[in-house]
């Protein structure tokens, strides 16, 4: 019986330094994203869809860390021949996250939530699904409609994050 708890104390005792240097899921702290997406922007009716293209840049910070990140966007994007400046909120829940590597995911999926204001009487509202990749990449699909304007935002979109925390080496045991 006393070997039993001794080796269930040893078990938690080597395991626990690993789980100090694992990457958790929205960890405490600011992220930098930067987004280049492409789509259309379509009134859903027979007049001719456009062409989307925008860059932009989405620092967030975990307000509840493991679970919901907050943040604003700003950038330009390229619709109609013309450039625009787009910014505003957004709002980023944890749905789940992908299989573990030592305690640490591969990925995770995100519920995203934008509010965006355009400098030519854009008012968008939307938002969509979002893939994780460890701390490096994004990928996202998302949908956009236009308050103001009366026509949608349809997008996807790759992301780079630009100041990635250093990833502590794993303990010597």
């Amino acid at each position: 019986m006393k070997s039993k708890w001794l080796f269930i104390l040893l078990f938690l005792l080597c395991g626990y330094p690993l789980r100090n240097f694992a990457q958790s899921e929205f960890p405490k702290g600011w992220i930098f994203p930067l987004e280049l997406s492409q789509g259309a922007v379509t009134a859903l009716n027979s007049s001719p869809d456009l062409y989307l293209a925008s860059l932009a840049f989405s620092p967030q910070i975990a307000v509840i860390p493991g679970r919901l990140r907050l943040g604003v966007t700003g950038g330009g994007a390229f619709t109609n021949k013309r450039i625009y400046g787009i910014g505003g909120g957004r709002l980023s829940l944890l749905l789940s996250d992908g299989p573990k590597v030592i305690e640490s995911s591969v990925f995770n999926v995100q519920l995203v939530a934008e509010h965006l204001w355009g400098t030519k009487d854009q008012r968008l509202v939307g938002g969509g699904l979002a893939v994780e990749i460890g701390t490096m990449a994004t990928l996202s699909i998302k949908a956009h409609r236009d308050y103001m304007l009366n026509n949608w935002w349809f997008q996807g979109a790759i992301g780079v994050n630009l100041f990635r925390k250093k990833i502590a080496p794993p303990p010597v045991l």
